[in-house]
């Protein structure tokens, strides 16, 4: 098939449903009306698909029965983030009708993308060298409703030998496709640590035991920790994105409370900081006579990355389609994603699709109430999806020995996805318990 004249034919089908997609977003968990809308649009193509409740949809192409499969997957959940109308530059083409609500991380382009990739491999569906599997994730962003789709196709013995997906990306030229060797995005530790003291007078800081110079201890040694701990060769960054404490500014708090994030490529990075953190934060709190509660400590996750050998074909075969000056490396991006799940699983590519175009004013950063994408790549990312497709199940890449050794109980373990996940994985409570 001739992926180029074929993307190119449906731009308007592709740009189409990112519209309405993007005017009618919902957020994680909540994407009821979004997977109503993709189902009818795969009943409408013809495509046999089944929900999964809560986890999203699993679509279903079906070639050449003796070949391979790939899945392909696009994230659908939104963000509670309220849209600017304008962009960096001008009015944007499309705003969000769902007022509180936005797709500001372009889930609403990767919906349209594998929407119009799954039509044209079902359009020539006889030139497939096998079967190819469509995954629309609910609650990508916050919910980890993954979980469900994943228990889905283990449950069901769906034998998949590789998977691909994209993501639209605003720290890359418009039209620019990135596909890397191993890392592509990070894996993360999550924190919430509330330090108990005892509250007193702000005129008598002797009579408490202040929390919030216990803090301040603690900050400044979590800045000390990436030195001692960490090898300087290894990739580490952290943040407090919350600090909670107090109510009159002439009294000490009882108690503080702060929470962040820390972002890594190893996971054995993330395990050496989570030990060396909650160690100081003991003996910081010991010595102010303070006493600290982890409310949250889970991670460190999965960082996403590309199977080398998947990643070479990919690189040859999506040039071949859009061009190779089109094809290139980025710096690994230090945000997470579910897809490290997906992809350690099902050995493939995660790409990343540019969408800065300083021009039409898109390039905004992810989660912010200015970003926009610029519609024109989107038939770039609909053709690398097909070319990945088509050019895996016709070429005798090995997968198996990279696939994740172990149950899915192992891999979210492993992945630190404790909790809810783990339950639903060992049939001890239901999806609709925990997600309603």
């Amino acid at each position: 098939m001739n992926i180029k004249i074929l993307t190119a034919e449906i731009s308007s089908y592709i740009i189409k449903h990112r519209r309405y997609l993007h005017e009618h977003p919902e957020c994680s968990n909540e994407e009821d009306s979004t997977i109503q809308y993709l189902a009818q649009e795969l009943s409408a193509l013809g495509i046999r698909h089944i929900m999964i409740p809560h986890g999203g949809i699993l679509g279903f192409i079906e070639g050449d029965a003796a070949g391979r499969t790939v899945l392909l997957r696009a994230d659908c959940d939104a963000l509670p983030i309220k849209e600017d109308t304008d962009n960096l530059r001008r009015r944007r083409t499309c705003c969000s009708k769902n007022d509180g609500v936005m797709h500001a991380c372009g889930h609403d382009g990767h919906m349209a993308m594998l929407l119009g990739a799954a039509r044209i491999l079902n359009e020539n569906v006889e030139e497939l060298k096998g079967k190819v599997i469509l995954m629309f994730e609910r609650g990508e962003e916050k919910t980890s409703n993954l979980v469900c789709l994943l228990k889905y196709i283990d449950d069901h013995n769906i034998h998949t030998d590789s998977s691909w997906g994209i993501h639209l990306y605003a720290g890359l030229e418009s039209g620019k496709i990135a596909i890397n060797d191993g890392p592509v995005m990070a894996g993360n530790l999550s924190f919430q640590v509330t330090i108990k003291g005892c509250a007193g007078h702000g005129s008598r800081p002797d009579q408490a035991k202040s929390p919030v110079d216990c803090f301040v201890a603690i900050y400044n040694a979590m800045n000390t920790i990436r030195m001692r701990n960490i090898s300087p060769y290894e990739t580490l960054t952290f943040s407090i994105g919350e600090l909670r404490g107090g109510h009159q500014d002439n009294v000490i708090p009882e108690s503080i409370t702060f929470s962040g994030m820390v972002r890594i490529f190893e996971r054995k990075t993330g395990l050496a900081f989570k030990e060396a953190f909650v160690r100081v934060i003991q003996n910081i709190c010991k010595a102010y006579e303070c006493e600290a509660v982890f409310d949250n400590l889970s991670g460190p996750t999965l960082s996403v990355k590309n199977n080398v050998s998947c990643a070479r074909m990919a690189r040859e075969a999506v040039g071949h389609v859009i061009g190779d000056e089109k094809v290139v490396s980025a710096e690994p991006w230090m945000a997470s994603e579910s897809m490290s799940l997906t992809i350690s699983l099902f050995p493939g590519v995660f790409a990343l699709l540019g969408i800065q175009n300083l021009e039409k004013g898109t390039g905004a950063p992810h989660h912010n109430a200015q970003f926009d994408i610029d519609e024109d790549v989107l038939i770039y990312g609909t053709a690398a999806t097909v070319a990945y497709a088509c050019n895996f199940l016709e070429n005798n890449i090995d997968t198996s020995s990279h696939c994740f050794q172990g149950n899915l109980v192992d891999l979210f373990t492993e992945a630190g996805r404790l909790g809810s996940p783990i339950q639903i994985l060992k049939n001890e409570v239901s999806a609709e318990e925990i997600y309603g």
